[in-house]
C-alpha cells in the first residue's frame, strides 16, 4: 500500500468513527467555529419588559433628544436634564413657559402639521388644557418598568392619576402653608386661623396672589378657602382690602420688608429662599386645614411624539424610584411613590394625621375653580 493510500484509509476510519458517535466534521481551521462552540451557553431569555426596554433605549439613544414642555424651576430643570444626558446619552430640550403660553405654541405648531414635543410637565390646570385639546396619550402607553405599574409602590396604594381616564398623573405633592408673615411685626400664633385674618387690625395689611389667574392665589381662594370656609367668608375676607398681585417674588419681598406684614398664598420656594437669606419671614399653617398641591409636578405624554423612544426612556426614568428621588430633592417636594424616602423634605410640607387637606389638583377641584374664578374677579374687583 502506498503512503498516500494509507493516509486515505486512516482518514476514512476517523470519519466513520466521528459519524458513528454523532460528531460532526472537524472544525475548519480559521473558520471561527471553534470560538463559537467554546462560548458559554446563552442564559435564560430576558423578561418581555427587559427586552422591550433594551430596544427602546437603543432607539432612544439614536433619536438623541427628548423635548419636554415644562414650567419647572431652573434648578429642577437642569438637574433632570443633566441626569438624563449622563445616564442615557439623551439630551432634554425644554419648551419652557406657563400652560396658556405653551398651549398656544403647541396649537400653532399642530395646526401647521408640526409635532415637535414629547412630554408635558406642568400643574393640574395645564394638564387639563392639553387633555381637553386632545394632545395627550394615556400614560400607560409609555410605561415599561413593572415597579412603576405596581400600585403598592405608590402612596395610598394606587397609581396617582390626575383624571379618571388616565391621561395625566401627579408625581409629587406637598402641603402648601397658607400664609407668610413678617415675624418682626406679626406673631404666627396670632394669625393661625382663617377667622383671625378677619380681625379689623389687619385691614389693609394683607397682600395676596391674584385668584383670577392660574397659580397659587387661584388655588388658595377658589379651592382651599372656598372649601374650608365658604363663599360668605371669601366675601368677608375681601373687605379686608388685601393688595392683589401676580408677582410671587414681589409679594414675599413686600412681607419681608414689612410693607404688608401678612401674605396669603405665598410661593413656598420663594419664601424658603428669603428664609435662608435671613429675612424675618415665616410660613404659617392654619387650623382649619391646608391645601395639598403638586405645583408643577403634573405629567403627561404627547400623542404623535417627535421622539417616541426617547419619550419612553424619559417616562420610565422619571417615574422610577431613582428618578423620583432625584426630582424630589431638586424641589424639596415628597414623591408620590411610597418607596421614596422623605428625609429631604421640610416637615411643614408633609401631610399630618388628623388635619383636613384640600387636594387642589383633584379633577373636581379644577372644575370648581374654573366656576368660581369669575366670582372671585367680582369679589376682589380684579380687572
Amino acid at each position: 500500500m502506498s503512503k498516500m493510500s494509507g493516509l486515505l484509509v486512516v482518514f476514512a476510519i476517523v470519519l466513520v468513527l466521528q459519524l458513528g458517535c454523532g460528531g460532526g466534521p472537524a472544525p475548519l481551521p480559521g473558520s471561527g467555529q471553534e470560538q463559537r462552540d467554546a462560548r458559554p451557553a446563552a442564559g435564560p431569555a430576558k423578561a418581555g419588559w427587559e427586552a422591550e426596554w433594551e430596544e427602546v433605549l437603543a432607539r432612544g439613544k439614536s433619536e438623541g433628544v427628548v423635548v419636554v414642555i415644562n414650567d419647572l424651576g431652573a434648578t429642577q430643570r437642569e438637574t433632570i436634564r443633566k441626569t438624563i444626558q449622563e445616564t442615557f446619552g439623551i439630551n432634554m430640550e425644554s419648551v419652557a413657559g406657563g400652560g396658556t403660553q405653551t398651549m398656544a405654541r403647541t396649537k400653532a405648531e399642530r395646526s401647521a402639521g408640526l409635532y415637535t414635543s414629547d412630554a408635558l410637565i406642568g400643574g393640574a390646570t395645564t394638564q387639563k388644557l392639553y387633555r381637553e385639546a386632545g394632545f395627550l396619550d394615556p400614560i400607560e402607553r409609555g410605561l415599561i418598568f413593572p415597579d412603576i405599574k405596581d400600585p403598592k409602590n405608590w402612596r395610598d396604594g394606587k397609581f396617582p392619576y390626575l383624571d379618571k381616564d388616565g391621561y395625566s398623573i401627579i408625581f409629587q405633592k406637598a402641603v402648601n402653608p397658607a400664609l407668610v408673615v413678617n415675624t418682626e411685626m406679626v406673631r404666627p400664633e396670632d394669625v393661625n386661623s382663617y377667622q383671625a385674618l378677619l380681625d379689623p387690625k389687619w385691614k389693609g395689611k394683607i397682600t395676596m396672589r391674584d385668584p383670577t389667574v392660574s397659580g397659587g392665589g387661584h388655588n388658595a381662594i377658589n379651592s382651599i378657602m372656598w372649601e374650608l370656609m365658604g363663599e360668605d367668608y371669601v366675601r368677608a375676607f375681601a373687605k379686608q382690602e388685601p393688595l392683589v398681585t401676580r408677582d410671587q417674588r414681589l409679594m414675599v419681598e413686600t412681607v419681608a420688608r414689612g410693607k404688608y406684614p401678612i401674605g396669603l398664598a405665598p410661593d413656598a420656594d420663594t419664601v424658603l429662599e428669603f428664609e435662608q437669606a435671613g429675612a424675618p419671614v415665616k410660613r404659617v399653617l392654619l387650623k382649619e386645614g391646608s391645601g395639598l398641591a403638586a405645583s408643577q409636578a403634573g405629567f403627561g405624554i404627547l400623542n404623535r411624539p417627535a421622539h417616541p423612544n426617547a419619550q419612553k426612556v424619559f417616562v420610565n426614568w422619571l417615574l422610577s424610584k431613582e428618578g423620583q428621588l432625584i426630582a424630589g430633592k431638586a424641589t424639596g417636594y415628597p414623591s408620590m411613590r411610597a418607596d421614596v424616602p422623605t428625609d429631604y423634605v421640610d416637615p411643614i410640607r408633609l401631610p399630618q394625621p388628623g388635619t383636613r387637606y384640600i387636594d387642589t389638583d383633584d379633577e373636581e377641584q379644577v372644575r370648581l375653580r374654573g366656576e368660581r374664578q369669575p366670582v372671585s374677579k367680582e369679589i376682589f374687583g380684579v380687572r
